[in-house]
């Protein structure tokens, strides 16, 4: 009986430290806004958080982990799939259809990057499907410049990266030191609290905060596919150029009439943040 209850606090004792090791705990939460614009000009802008350590991190918009969340059954992505549908009747009943408005996920990337096998790995959507990638981090390399600057009271430095198809400009901190940052970026010795395009494009910093917040897993996980990074642009730019194709694919169009000719058309400049896959 004493070696049964001595094994049971042995095991008490290494299962949490087990989930402890699977799941770490963050030191540093970044909120970020990641801006784009629509082709009307206007700024477009989504919330993005960063839970970090100097090992392991995760990218993630808050609104779209809590979707993932509530679909994360087969009840509820049904039930979430039926109210998209009497949304999309609701707009088209009233002669005007504003996607924005749609119960629905607008962000759907998270990424982890891993210093343990120097990989980055992205979960994304093609429609209903998910899929993910990986890619090593020496596919990044950085040019440190002289320019300096504050943002969020702490000093940065300029750096620049050619990095599938477009040269970034990021400004980074050693003040906090954690080779990280949003989206894919990172390999800078500190934190990048700002990375953009000259067009204005890219991601900025507006609150960072230490935290012990338990880095969390990707809800759904095992029902994502592996996939080739310019094969998934290429299929998200055929979905952006046929958007009645890809609303009938999700099974949005049953039982309903658009008139597809007053739609405004694709804009021919739009383009990924990736561009290698033309």
């Amino acid at each position: 009986m004493s070696q049964l209850i001595t094994v049971m606090i042995l095991l008490s004792i290494v299962f949490p430290i087990m989930a402890e090791n699977k799941c770490p705990k963050a030191d540093v939460e970044v909120s970020y806004n990641a801006r784009s614009y629509y082709k009307n000009g206007k700024e477009r802008n989504h919330s993005y958080h960063l839970l970090a350590t100097t090992s392991y991190s995760k990218y993630f918009s808050p609104k779209s982990e809590q979707i993932d969340s509530i679909t994360s059954t087969p009840e509820g992505k049904a039930n979430y799939k039926q109210t998209q549908i009497a949304a999309m009747q609701a707009m088209i009943s009233q002669g005007a259809i504003d996607m924005s408005k749609m119960p629905r996920k607008t962000e759907n990337i998270y990424v982890l990057k891993t210093s343990a096998d120097s990989t980055i790995t992205v979960y994304d959507m093609l429609g209903d499907e998910g899929v993910f990638y990986q890619e090593p981090f020496a596919e990044m390399t950085w040019e440190i410049g002289d320019s300096t600057k504050t943002i969020l009271g702490y000093d940065c430095i300029e750096a620049s990266t050619d990095y599938h198809g477009r040269k970034w400009i990021a400004w980074f901190t050693t003040e906090l030191p954690i080779s990280d940052g949003p989206w894919k970026f990172r390999g800078l010795p500190g934190l990048i609290l700002e990375v953009s395009l000259p067009n204005g494009i890219g991601f900025y910093a507006h609150g960072i905060e230490q935290t012990n917040k338990t880095i969390g897993d990707i809800y759904g996980k095992e029902n994502y596919s592996n996939a080739d990074r310019k094969e998934i642009l290429r299929t998200k730019r055929a979905v952006i150029d046929n958007p009645k194709g890809a609303l009938a694919a999700q099974g949005l169009l049953e039982g309903v009439s658009i008139d597809w000719e007053s739609l405004s058309k694709p804009d021919e400049k739009f383009d990924f943040l990736e561009t290698d896959y033309h």
